[in-house]
């Protein structure tokens, strides 16, 4: 027998919930590339094919795909149906500042701001330089760089906000405004981050210090890689630009 055709008739539920695991976890390491939505689907396979051992297994395969498939077609709807008429700039908006405080964004109006989903335990945590120099170069013509701690990517933001703003303090010397921990993906989303998404295409946060520089009218200028670095010409064209 074909050794392809002999692993296909031989999946078991077993093997399914195997792979429904693996793709989890994967999905937290690799958010943007929604692996949760396949995931459920090999989880669904598994728990038919446990009621129907006799499943073939081109039945199983289009289960766990009209799975799949469905659950992202119903997050995308839902992430384009989110955005709101009433709530289009980043004026609408407030945050909880690192001391626990309400801010209201609109203290920013007229100022361009760099939004940052920052975190202490990451490769590129070292970007806080960077945006420390930003901020202090650029701050008296008006940016404000607002870093925004988050501990959905590979949990490499454990601490509490005294431990963050202990921690940015003594390595980086961090003197722009910090928030208190927020999430950026998924149904815990902070609205704030729902309408940076949606206004963006509506595609996941991908990484720590993904950034968004916001115009003086409040709205979006563009949408930047966790991995373009502070001092990057274009960026740093873009802020002036902004000013």
């Amino acid at each position: 027998m074909n050794p392809l055709l002999y692993f296909l008739l031989s999946l078991s539920f077993l093997d399914w919930w195997k792979l429904a695991a693996a793709l989890a976890l994967a999905d937290v390491f690799l958010p943007r590339a929604r692996l949760l939505y396949p995931a459920i689907g090999a989880g669904v396979t598994g728990f038919l094919l446990l009621l129907f051992p006799q499943l073939l297994w081109p039945w199983q395969f289009a289960t766990a795909a009209v799975v799949a498939v469905s659950l992202l077609l119903a997050y995308r709807s839902k992430s384009g149906s989110s955005r709101s008429a009433t709530v289009s700039t980043l004026y609408d908006f407030s945050v909880k500042t690192i001391d626990g405080q309400p801010k209201s964004l609109k203290d920013y109006q007229g100022k361009p701001v760099l939004l940052v989903n920052v975190a202490s335990a990451c490769g590129l945590t070292p970007q806080y330089k960077g945006l420390e120099k930003l901020s202090r170069e650029f701050r008296d013509q008006g940016l404000v760089v607002l870093g925004l701690p988050c501990n959905q990517f590979g949990a490499q933001e454990p601490g509490s906000e005294a431990e963050i703003k202990q921690f940015c303090s003594l390595n980086y010397d961090v003197s722009f405004p910090l928030t208190s921990k927020i999430e950026v993906n998924g149904a815990g989303a902070h609205p704030l981050y729902a309408w940076l998404r949606g206004e963006t295409g509506g595609g996941d946060i991908q990484w720590n210090f993904e950034k968004f520089l916001i115009g003086k009218d409040g709205r979006i200028v563009k949408r930047y890689s966790p991995k373009m670095e502070p001092e990057d010409r274009s960026l740093r064209a873009d802020i002036q630009a902004a000013l």
